[in-house]
C-alpha cells in the first residue's frame, strides 16, 4: 500500500513527536517535587536565604575602606587588585 505524501508527512510528525517525548522522559532523569517543601525540610532557618554563589571577596571595598595608618605598597596593590587603572582612579579618595 502507497501512501500519499500528506499521510506519509503526518505520520513521520507523529512518529518523530512520540519518540522525541519518550526521549525527554528517559534523559530528564528523576523529577523534582513541585512542593517546595520537600526541598526545604533539610534545610535550617539560618541557611534558607544563604547563597554561596553569590559571594564576592574581590570587590573594591578594601580599597575604599582601608584604614589610615595602612601605606598603600605598591607592589601589594598590584597584587591585591588585578587592575592598576582601578587602583589610580581610587587613589584621590584617601
Amino acid at each position: 500500500m502507497q501512501l500519499s505524501l500528506q499521510h506519509s508527512i503526518v505520520l513521520q510528525t507523529l512518529l518523530s513527536f512520540v519518540m522525541t517525548c519518550y526521549g525527554i522522559v528517559h534523559i530528564a532523569g528523576e523529577f523534582k517535587d513541585m512542593d517546595a517543601s520537600s526541598e526545604l525540610k533539610n534545610k535550617t532557618f539560618d541557611t534558607l536565604r544563604n547563597h554561596p554563589s553569590f559571594y564576592l571577596f574581590n570587590h573594591r571595598g578594601r580599597v575604599l575602606f582601608r584604614s589610615p595608618e595602612e601605606e598603600p605598597s605598591s607592589v601589594r596593590n598590584q597584587q591585591a587588585l588585578p587592575n592598576p587603572i582601578r587602583l589610580r582612579k581610587l587613589e584621590h579618595l584617601h
